[in-house]
């Protein structure tokens, strides 16, 4: 058991994505360090709404963190605009923040002076479960294409055996008028 959940750490560790949206340099700093420490992750930092969007849109993030203020605009029109799973970082343990975040679509909310082996923790199976949600989306995308094909490949060979059957029975009609025509004459 240790072996498998060791392997599965190393392999949600590798080519592992971190989107850093936060002003505050010191829990910028103190969470980079965290993560690139226990998560050997590639992380790109941004103090902005407006740059945190166009990353986003450009390439593929496994989890995005996130404070509240941003220098153009609030944290969590990160979160509501998403398909990448969002992490508010907080610097405070305030239960209505909290709720609001989870209201907002928050995958998960994290107070920066809070231990940090649980914060990493934390991270970790919010971007495990984001992964599984975009494996169990492709794979369902996949099953869809696949499907259409199905049905489309199985009307084309209705046609094409109704068009055979049609012509067995165009067939055997003017055998069997052959048959009656010939018994006829005979």
């Amino acid at each position: 058991m240790e072996a498998t959940s060791r392997a599965g750490r190393d392999e949600m560790r590798r080519d592992l994505q971190v989107l850093i949206a936060a002003v505050d340099s010191q829990t910028v700093a103190v969470t980079a360090s965290q993560i690139v420490t226990r998560l050997s992750a590639n992380i790109t930092i941004v103090d902005s709404l407006e740059e945190a969007r166009v990353l986003i849109a450009s390439e593929a993030y496994d989890v995005v963190l996130t404070t509240r203020t941003l220098r153009d605009g609030s944290g969590f029109a990160l979160i509501k605009s998403l398909g990448t799973p969002v992490v508010l970082l907080s610097d405070t343990d305030d239960a209505a923040r909290t709720v609001e975040a989870f209201r907002a679509g928050a995958a998960d909310v994290i107070c920066v002076s809070g231990d940090a082996t649980e914060s990493i923790g934390r991270i970790e199976r919010v971007i495990r479960n984001g992964r599984r949600q975009r494996h169990t989306l492709h794979r369902n995308r996949r099953l869809r294409r696949v499907s259409k094909r199905l049905i489309r490949d199985r009307r084309e060979l209705r046609q094409r055996v109704d068009l055979i059957c049609r012509d067995v029975v165009e067939a055997y009609q003017r055998l069997a008028e052959k048959v009656v025509t010939d018994g006829v004459e005979g």
